[in-house]
C-alpha cells in the first residue's frame, strides 16, 4: 500500500485514485476557500499524490527552496530596509502574529489585519501544480484564495499546526511596508508576502499573497 511522509512518520494511504480524486475537485475545494486551510489544502494533495506515487518524484526533488524551519527573531535581518523604528515595530508585529497562531487565539490573529475581508490567495508551484494536475485528471486549480477571516480562523484551527517562519525581511518608508518570510507545514512550505500600512493606532495587514509547495510523496 502506498504511503507518504509526514514529519518523519508514514501515513498509509487507502483511498483509491478515484476517490482521492473526487475529494480534490469538489467545487473550488471548499475546505480550503471556505475556511482559508492551507494544511487541509496541501494535505488532500499528498493524500492524492500518494494514490498515485508510481508516478511520485523523489522527496528530494526541489520543488523550490525550503526553508530552514525558525520562528520570527532567530535568523539574520540582513535585508531589512527602512527607519530603524519601523522596522522594530514590524519585527514585534510578526513575532506577535506567529504567537497567536501557536496560542490558537482567533481574535487576536484577525486583529493584525486592517479589516476581514482583506484578501489571503496562495499559489501552487510549478512542479507541484503538474503533480496535481496529474492526480486530479486537469481539475486541479492553480490558485486558492481566501479572506483573513476565514484565514484566521483556518489558522488557529485546533487540528492546524502552526507554521513555522523564517528567513524575514522588511522594506518600509516608514508609513507602508512589505513584509515577507518562509513558511513551512508538516505538508509543505513556500514563500509568504505581506502589504501592511500605519493607521494612527497600528501597523496592519492589507494583503497577503503566498507560494505553495507540496512535499513530493514517497513509496
Amino acid at each position: 500500500m502506498p504511503a507518504f511522509a509526514i514529519q518523519g512518520r508514514h501515513v498509509q494511504a487507502e483511498l483509491t485514485i478515484a476517490q482521492s480524486v473526487t475529494i480534490l475537485i469538489q467545487p473550488r475545494l471548499g475546505l480550503v476557500n471556505k475556511k482559508g486551510d492551507r494544511m487541509k489544502l496541501v494535505a488532500l494533495f499528498a493524500l492524492a499524490l500518494a494514490a498515485t506515487s508510481v508516478q511520485a518524484q523523489p522527496a528530494t526533488h526541489p520543488d523550490a527552496h525550503q526553508p530552514a524551519a525558525s520562528t520570527p527573531g532567530d535568523d539574520a535581518r540582513t535585508h531589512d530596509v527602512g527607519p530603524p523604528d519601523a522596522i522594530a515595530r514590524l519585527q514585534k508585529l510578526a513575532a506577535a502574529y506567529h504567537l497567536a497562531m501557536v496560542k490558537k487565539d482567533t481574535s487576536a490573529l484577525l486583529a493584525f489585519y486592517y479589516d476581514e475581508r482583506i484578501p489571503v490567495i496562495g499559489s501552487v508551484s510549478p512542479p507541484s501544480f503538474a503533480r496535481m494536475t496529474v492526480a486530479s485528471n486537469g481539475k486541479a486549480p492553480k490558485l486558492y484564495s481566501s479572506n483573513a477571516k476565514d484565514q484566521s480562523a483556518a489558522d488557529t484551527s485546533a487540528k492546524t499546526a502552526a507554521e513555522k517562519m523564517s528567513n524575514l525581511s522588511i522594506h518600509t518608508d516608514g508609513t507602508v511596508a512589505s513584509l515577507e518570510y518562509d513558511y513551512e507545514i508538516p505538508q509543505g512550505y513556500g514563500h509568504t508576502f505581506w502589504t501592511l500600512v500605519d493607521t494612527k493606532d497600528a501597523w496592519k495587514i492589507t494583503s497577503v499573497v503566498y507560494s505553495i509547495n507540496i512535499r513530493p510523496a514517497a513509496r
